[in-house]
């Protein structure tokens, strides 16, 4: 793993995507609203068989 920080990685890729979101039509507000949601769902956990104690 490198010295970079996970908000200096991730920092510029969201600002790219919400800037390329705001050119396709889209509100700021409402793609920063959606992104938050989306991160809230389990959508992104890690719920694999591995993790949850099972075989991988």
């Amino acid at each position: 793993m490198n010295n970079l920080t996970a908000e200096a990685y991730l920092k510029p890729r969201l600002e790219a995507f919400v800037k390329e979101a705001e050119q396709a039509g889209y509100s700021r507000d409402v793609v920063i609203a959606l992104l938050m949601s989306l991160l809230d769902t389990d959508n992104f956990s890690d719920s694999s068989p591995a993790k949850q104690g099972g075989a991988a």
